[in-house]
């Protein structure tokens, strides 16, 4: 009986194997293809896994904060940019110099390796830092029917006072704007019911969440219907 298991055992790690190694061979095929339906194909794959990835990692930051997706976003961002670069340009001269002899062969054989070791430095380093064109910011109506259509501007600026930090905020444009509760971590932090919009947080009393400290400012109109949402995220505030 033991050995009829250990056989079983062998045969269902033996199949494991061979699955892996097809199935790493066969992305090694498809990665190294460089027809041009090949290279059209892959680029335009990437093209859109990497819009979708970095705008959906985007506006779930919006209204999560979390940190991880910051580094989904930046790997986003990069393959769009990247992506159809590496399989245009990259793989070709690589496999054209792989042909040749000399220092082009050793570079040739080095070459994606090489650019893909850049690349997963450049999504660690925009994960790390997001700035620039990679942050978007997702502000959105997320009211129902019945909400006003609001176009507030909220403008922040951060301000050292002694030990701490505070955040004073501005609501420009705030015509059809009745309430504003500033939210961090469930925690209410302003309700303010009286124009001119104007608030100050301390940025100690900003809760936390997976190494960033982000908070809310919900706008509300004259029924009581959540008009807009803002997420303010501190390490982007001047």
């Amino acid at each position: 009986m033991t050995d009829t298991s250990n056989a079983g055992s062998r045969r269902l790690y033996a199949g494991l194997a061979r699955a892996v190694l097809n199935a790493w061979s066969t992305v090694r095929t498809v990665y190294y293809a460089n027809s041009v339906s090949w290279r059209a194909l892959k680029s335009g794959g990437l093209l859109f896994f990497g819009f979708f990835l970095w705008a959906g990692s985007s506006v779930l930051q919006s209204y999560t904060g979390w940190r991880a997706l910051d580094y989904t976003a930046a790997y986003g961002f990069v393959v769009l940019w990247y992506g159809p670069i590496h399989h245009i340009v990259v793989i070709p001269l690589a496999l054209r110099w792989r042909r040749s002899a000399g220092l082009r062969q050793r570079v040739g054989r080095r070459l994606p390796n090489a650019m893909l070791a850049v690349f997963l430095v450049a999504v660690l380093v925009l994960g790390t830092f997001p700035a620039g064109p990679m942050t978007v910011n997702f502000d959105s109506a997320i009211g129902g029917a019945d909400a006003a259509d609001v176009n507030a501007e909220l403008v922040c600026e951060s301000q050292a006072a002694g030990e701490t930090t505070r955040i004073s905020c501005e609501l420009r444009d705030a015509e059809q704007v009745d309430r504003v509760v500033v939210l961090s971590g469930g925690t209410e932090l302003v309700a303010d019911d009286d124009p001119p919009f104007e608030f100050t947080v301390d940025a100690a009393d900003v809760e936390e969440t997976m190494g960033r400290q982000a908070f809310t400012v919900r706008l509300y109109d004259e029924s009581g219907n959540l008009a807009r949402q803002y997420t303010r995220d501190l390490q982007y505030i001047d």
